[in-house]
Order: C-alpha cells, then sequence, then structure tokens
C-alpha cells in the first residue's frame, strides 16, 4: 500500500530552494515551472522549460501572508480573463524577482501546500472525483514516470 503523503513529499522535496521560473495555463489548469529555464527536444521539436513543472487542474488556491492572491476559478469563464490571471500570476512570482520554494508537504487525500518566499503559498485541494486527474509533477523532457494524483491518490502510472 502506498503511503500518499510520504510518497508526495518525497518527490515534491527536490522544488525546496528553487525559483519559481514559468506560470501559465491551459484552460482551467494552472502549471508552474520551478528551477532554471533549459532546452531540450521533444518530439522533433526544440522547447524551453524549467526543471520541474506542476500541472494543477483541481481546486487550488495561491495566498499571500493570509490573503486570497488567485484560485481556479480566476482561470474560468472567458479566455481574456485566464490569460490576465496568468500574467498576472506570472508577474507576481516570476518577473517581481526571484520567489524560491521554501516548504512542500502533501496530506493523506494527495493535497499539497507549496511554501514561497515572500508570505506565498499555493494550497492544491484534490477534487476526488474517480478516474480524474488532480495534479502532476514531472520533469519535462525527461522520460521518468510523472508523480499524478488520481481521484486524491496516488496513480499507479507514477511508478511506470
Amino acid at each position: 500500500m502506498i503511503d500518499t503523503r510520504t510518497e508526495i513529499a518525497g518527490r515534491l522535496a527536490v522544488l525546496v530552494g528553487l525559483d519559481v521560473s514559468w506560470v501559465s495555463h491551459a484552460g482551467d489548469m494552472v502549471t508552474m515551472q520551478f528551477g532554471p529555464q533549459r532546452r531540450y527536444t521533444l518530439r522533433g521539436k526544440s522547447r524551453e522549460d524549467g526543471a520541474w513543472a506542476l500541472h494543477v487542474q483541481c481546486a487550488w488556491e495561491l495566498e499571500r501572508e493570509g490573503f486570497t492572491v488567485a484560485t481556479r476559478e480566476d482561470l474560468r469563464g472567458s479566455d481574456e480573463k485566464a490569460h490576465a490571471t496568468a500574467r498576472r500570476l506570472h508577474q507576481m512570482l516570476v518577473e517581481q524577482g526571484p520567489i524560491k520554494v521554501e516548504d512542500a508537504s502533501a496530506n493523506l487525500a494527495g493535497g499539497i501546500v507549496v511554501s514561497f518566499s515572500r508570505g506565498y503559498r499555493l494550497v492544491v485541494v484534490p477534487d476526488g472525483v474517480e478516474d480524474d486527474e488532480d495534479w502532476r509533477f514531472f520533469a519535462p523532457g525527461n522520460d521518468a514516470a510523472h508523480l499524478v494524483i488520481e481521484a486524491g491518490a496516488v496513480a499507479p502510472e507514477s511508478f511506470d
């Protein structure tokens, strides 16, 4: 039996000390990259991404010093609203100087809290819907298995 909290915390530990290097979105999914941007080739195309990526498709909230800065709801609605939110997040977490990961913790329900410098925290709460991906963590351009959380649990493909 997999200890969800231990597995997640162990995998996310590599983030501690890294800068947030990119923030974007795809639909209502927030995407964050960590560590230095690097070039690699994927399916014959040149790409540039951070060393690590977090894609969140469930409920999330970015807080600063106890106040809500943004949530998944800010990415829902019109494309203009979603793009504006992603630009605002990118500006706050990337363009205004380095924001470092200070800690990453997990709970038994597959939720995580990533604490950053300057009082920021990303709180991720899985939806718990069977066969729906909540979030994933991976190294872009690397063939290693992604850490995938589905219905609040570590998905079996996380160990391929």
